[in-house]
């Protein structure tokens, strides 16, 4: 087996694909993030490129051959040749490393929960008016890195979430990442009396958004709990938070608390 790292153009990518004969169907979402990460330029050179056989036949790489078609740009790939046939049966068998492997192989502490906190805001930033489920909301380990080290202080929300999930009935991700966005908004502020209200509830009167909001959570929670119901929304639920947030923080009273799919994401206000 011989291998080099090739520039590999959109012609020579539909010539190569026509050596494609024993290949799995096409991904169209795997298609798509592969380009969309070659147009940002956020492409490696890895050891995992495209492989011919000994008879020339395209074994692995038709999913980057096609994303650089795609995103109509040249890509370097390591390009493997005299491949052994018999080799295909074992190709992509291993597990894929998730983003919370990425993370933990980085020595991050509760990886799977702040992979998920990152893909939250990143979410926010980046498509908060689509939806966050499905192949087209696909956030890449890379993006995950990324906003990690743009968002450094996302760490310390990991247990603000647990203890806003615990008291609610939040997602826990999504509790973590929309205590750190609002708190990013209001840095100079001191939301203690916001952290407090959500999660002990006490003394609230009766149109104080915090309490709503324990209260909105609490019921979908009881919902959910012993039922085959769709699954939670991240979304809903960031949503729903900032909707709470924005009400208290504008000293607003509000008597009902609702988000549906169609509905913008609420900018975070600044007043607080």
């Amino acid at each position: 087996m011989r291998s080099r790292v090739q520039s590999i153009t959109p012609k020579k990518a539909v010539e190569l694909l026509e050596a494609n004969t024993t290949n799995r169907p096409l991904s169209a979402p795997v298609v798509r993030a592969f380009a969309e990460a070659m147009k940002r330029g956020d492409w490696l050179v890895t050891h995992q490129g495209i492989a011919f056989d000994t008879h020339g036949v395209l074994v692995d790489g038709q999913h980057r051959l096609a994303a650089i078609i795609e995103a109509d740009v040249p890509i370097e790939l390591t390009v493997f040749t005299e491949v052994e046939p018999g080799t295909f049966d074992v190709l992509d068998t291993g597990k894929r490393r998730n983003a919370a492997d990425v993370l933990a192989i980085e020595g991050e502490k509760n990886s799977t929960m702040l992979a998920a906190m990152v893909r939250t805001v990143w979410l926010y930033e980046n498509r908060p008016d689509l939806g966050w489920s499905g192949g087209k909301s696909a956030v890449t380990n890379h993006q995950i890195v990324q906003t990690l080290d743009q968002h450094p202080k996302l760490r310390e929300f990991l247990s603000v979430g647990e203890q806003v999930a615990a008291a609610t009935g939040m997602i826990k991700s999504a509790a973590g990442a929309a205590s750190y966005l609002v708190e990013q908004a209001n840095k100079r502020a001191d939301l203690t009396p916001w952290f407090e209200g959500i999660i002990d509830g006490a003394g609230l009167q009766r149109q104080d958004p915090r309490l709503l909001f324990r209260r909105v959570m609490f019921a979908m929670a009881r919902k959910q709990a012993g039922q085959v119901q769709r699954r939670r929304d991240t979304r809903e639920h960031v949503a729903l938070y900032l909707k709470a947030f924005n009400a208290w923080a504008t000293s607003e009273p509000i008597t009902g608390l609702r988000f549906t799919p169609r509905e913008a994401m609420p900018a975070i206000s600044r007043g607080a």
